[in-house]
């Protein structure tokens, strides 16, 4: 009895433990992700300068592969499309953007943004210019935070966008951390891997019902 519940314990400590997101932006891009003690590089990928120098033939082959994968993925999208209702197609497209909208605001509410702290300079060589991106960037940034926020549980939040009239170069700065419990991570995947599998079974069903109500001339049986 006590070695189940030991094993249940551990599994719920394991499912309430969050996996951290990590995103630092200052010249370049570096993401990480980690849970407990295990910690992934997503963004720069690691080194890779000598295998390439010892192997240029094996990275050129993997191009042309990666190349060859992403013209298969295209066709494969123009046969499932190919034939389909036009009516169909955009009723499909309409539920997917549906499934979009509320499989990221069920995941979002689970999400806590530990750390965000963005800094955007505006500059250009021109002072008229500058003034004119600085009120775009702030009609677009600090809305699009507030949503964030409103979205999110946010622990620690800053944004702050500033002209520099001296400089002719924009900068930025990020540094963004984000969790969330493994449990629901799992939880909205699934529930969003199934919830499109549904939506596909009824673009199916619904286009074989509209090629079986229409005849190959196009007329109506």
């Amino acid at each position: 009895m006590l070695i189940a519940a030991g094993i249940v314990l551990v599994l719920a400590l394991l499912l309430a433990s969050p996996v951290t997101v990590k995103v630092l932006y200052e010249d370049e891009w570096a993401v990480t992700v980690r849970y407990l003690f295990l910690r992934f590089r997503v963004f720069p990928p690691k080194e890779q300068s000598s295998e390439k120098k010892k192997k240029p033939r094996k990275e050129k082959k993997k191009d042309a592969e990666k190349e060859s994968e992403k013209d298969e993925k295209k066709q494969g999208i123009r046969e499932i499309l190919k034939g389909k209702d036009p009516g169909t197609v955009l009723n499909l497209l309409v539920e997917a953007s549906k499934l979009a909208v509320s499989v990221l605001k069920r995941f979002c509410s689970h999400v806590t943004i530990r750390e965000f702290d963005l800094l955007l300079v505006i500059a250009s060589e021109d002072a008229a210019e500058t003034a004119v991106q600085y009120a775009n960037a702030c009609a677009v940034g600090y809305p699009a935070a507030g949503i964030l926020m409103q979205a999110c549980r946010c622990r620690r939040f800053g944004i702050s966008i500033v002209p520099e009239f001296q400089e002719s170069k924009p900068r930025a700065c990020l540094r963004f951390r984000a969790g969330i419990p493994l449990f629901f991570l799992i939880q909205e995947t699934v529930s969003a891997a199934i919830r499109a599998a549904k939506l596909w079974q009824r673009f199916q069903a619904a286009n074989k019902t509209k090629q079986a109500e229409t005849t190959p001339s196009g007329a109506k049986s």
